[in-house]
């Protein structure tokens, strides 16, 4: 039955590796956690708890020598991700300057929508209030990229 076990554990070892290079849908990870507990299981029965520790050892041992030969071999570079987005996503420092000024909306705000400044469309925000397309805003809040605006003729 020994045989057995081994081949469980090296079966096991050896899905949650391919899982861990070719992430999907998890099939091969449950396959291979499965087959890992079983020859656990197996062991601890059959041969007691000095063994099921062994064993454990060793499967945890040959675990990160599998990781480390795939280190050195250059496939574990191949799958790992090491590019970075170094760009922002939106440049905040257009908004500057734009505090106080008034513009006409572009769509009806509910309550964000377009609104155009200076002949240039920014995504606003307006203060809970539908505005309807062609009204007068002016900007009262930016927080972060939201811009905040409020109908011309509103009390401050």
């Amino acid at each position: 039955m020994l045989p057995w076990t081994i081949v469980l554990a090296l079966l096991g070892l050896i899905l949650l590796f391919a899982e861990i290079l070719m992430p999907g849908f998890g099939l091969f990870g449950i396959l291979g956690g499965i087959s890992l507990l079983a020859a656990l299981v197996l062991t601890y029965r059959i041969y007691g708890l000095l063994a099921f520790l062994a064993m454990l050892a060793l499967v945890v041992a040959l675990f990160f020598v599998m990781i480390a030969i795939a280190k050195k071999s250059g496939l574990y570079n191949k799958v790992i991700l090491k590019d970075r987005q170094e760009t922002q996503d939106f440049d905040e420092t257009i908004l500057q300057g734009l505090l106080g000024q008034t513009g006409l909306t572009q769509t009806t705000l509910r309550p964000f929508g377009v609104a155009d400044f200076g002949g240039k469309n920014f995504d606003v925000c307006s203060q809970g209030d539908f505005i309807d397309r062609g009204e007068r805003v002016q900007v009262v809040q930016i927080t972060g990229k939201t811009v905040t605006v409020r109908a011309c003729g509103e009390n401050q």
